[in-house]
């Protein structure tokens, strides 16, 4: 301990000898090299619950460090969830983008859609209008045991780029019509 102008100071630290454990050994451990502690690797299963955000950790109670003599840590994972090349997601719902013909734009279709359960079929009802947003309860990001999110289907009206002779006289029509 040291007097200063503010007050006694009082400095400790762990003695390298014992480490701390307060007793020397007669004889060092060849394995652990005196430390009481044994380091090695283990590959552990995880489960990864459905559903689980980007940025969330998993608590594997007793997998941490070890400390000699007491109780050893537990190992947290962060987790990283990777995009998807057809789903966004937000928040428990699932996000995607569907290209309709302008046919099936007018007059309405079924469009299979491959979802993260298998294929459905979606009902595309006629006179949809660019960037509609239809939505399929229960086909999104799964909240619970029994509980998801839903999917929803951003609806983009793909105009062709050129059009044939005929096509071109049907567009025309349409336009006499008001179309």
């Amino acid at each position: 301990s040291k007097r200063t102008i503010f007050g006694n100071i009082a400095n400790t630290k762990i003695c390298e000898v014992c480490l701390g454990a307060g007793e020397v050994p007669k004889e060092i451990c060849e394995t652990c090299k005196g430390k009481g502690v044994l380091r090695r690797e283990e590959e552990v299963s995880i489960v990864i619950p459905a559903g689980i955000r980007d940025g969330e950790m998993i608590r594997m109670t007793g997998y941490g460090e070890a400390i000699s003599k007491g109780t050893t840590g537990d190992l947290y994972i962060k987790i990283n969830v990777a995009s998807h090349n057809v789903f966004k997601r937000d928040g428990n719902d699932l996000v995607m983008s569907l290209n309709l013909k302008i046919s099936d734009a007018l007059l309405g279709t079924e469009y299979p859609i491959q979802t993260l359960d298998g294929e459905i079929k979606v009902t595309i009802p006629e006179g949809v209008a660019i960037n509609e947003i239809l939505r399929v309860r229960g086909k999104g990001v799964p909240i619970s045991k029994n509980k998801r999110g839903d999917l929803l289907i951003k609806l983009n009206i793909k105009l062709p780029g050129k059009l044939s002779r005929k096509s071109r006289e049907i567009v025309e029509e349409l336009k006499k019509e008001g179309i």
